[in-house]
């Protein structure tokens, strides 16, 4: 059996149960004093992890306080990394969805943990005003059906950037007056749509408040990955320290090609098995519509959670 971990990205929190079911475990619980720490001493920002994480959902996503669910959502995977590393088997392959980026980095040794959580502060408080102009939505289709080549051709046509996760949802980043569109449209299509992120992440829309902190990014120390690191951005593999810091930028600005990466770890490099390392189950639930065969489970079947 071939295994990859998997890592979901900035939904990891939407769900209360998920916030809570890795809190358990003393390697999340030392994780989040490490960030606590770091980001005390290095920004003079004081956050307490799980306190935060008892709040509602709208005040964890809100725009003041969604680095640092980034953070609590790094932090929880890197935690239940250290205790699969101690306890089974190193993977083949990590791959990770978006913010999922971070902890797959700092797993393959290629990226500190402090500095993922210091930076991502960091670079994320310079790029105010980015709920301004648009947001970033889901979008599937009815069950045993799939978005069409003219359904593809549209948005493209109003100018929206569209990541792909499987054949029927769709993840897209845009203006509020292209999204309104693909809502409108939604109610005769038969399609579901809901808010992910409050700011067009994935899309040319947020290219200039990226600019401004893209020396800082392409700063800091990366190393080549001690553990295989597959890139859900360009479907290949990443082998070298400069890709590693180059994705830092594409994992906010870029489309995401999950169904094709996922098919390329199965087709081309023999994987059998994923691991979902949480929070959240949403990469789960995507393989059914991904014409891979292949075993899914949650890190948490494995940990006795």
């Amino acid at each position: 059996m071939k295994t990859a971990y998997i890592y979901p990205g900035l939904n990891g929190l939407l769900r209360p149960k998920d916030r809570i079911r890795y809190l358990p475990l003393p390697e999340v619980q030392a994780r989040f004093k490490q960030a606590e720490a770091a980001l005390a001493a290095q920004t003079g920002v004081i956050v307490d992890l799980n306190e935060l994480l008892s709040r509602s959902t709208e005040e964890i996503y809100s725009i003041d306080n969604i680095s640092l669910a980034a953070v609590a959502i790094c932090s929880i995977q890197c935690g239940v990394g250290d205790r699969l590393k101690a306890t089974h088997p190193a993977p083949e392959w990590l791959m990770g969805c978006s913010l999922g980026d971070l902890a797959r980095a700092v797993f393959a040794e290629a990226y500190s943990f402090e500095d993922a959580v210091v930076n991502h502060v960091k670079f994320t408080r310079d790029i105010g005003g980015i709920n301004k102009i648009g947001k970033n939505i889901g979008v599937s289709t009815p069950a045993g059906t799939a978005f069409t080549p003219e359904d593809r051709a549209w948005f493209e046509e109003i100018k929206v950037d569209v990541s792909n996760f499987s054949p029927r949802f769709l993840n897209i980043g845009g203006r509020f007056e292209e999204l309104a569109l693909i809502e409108e449209r939604a109610k005769t299509s038969g399609w579901k749509t809901m808010t992910i992120l409050e700011y067009p992440a994935h899309s040319r829309y947020i290219l200039p408040y990226v600019d401004k902190v893209k020396r800082e990014v392409l700063n800091v120390k990366t190393h080549a990955p001690k553990t295989k690191i597959f890139s859900s951005f360009s479907a290949k593999p990443i082998t070298e320290a400069d890709e590693i810091r180059q994705e830092f930028i594409l994992s906010i600005t870029q489309t995401i090609h999950w169904d094709l990466a996922v098919t390329k770890l199965v087709r081309d490099h023999g994987i059998t098995h994923f691991v979902n390392m949480g929070p959240c189950s949403s990469l789960t639930a995507l393989m059914k519509d991904i014409a891979v065969t292949v075993e899914t489970t949650e890190a948490y079947e494995i940990l006795g959670l």
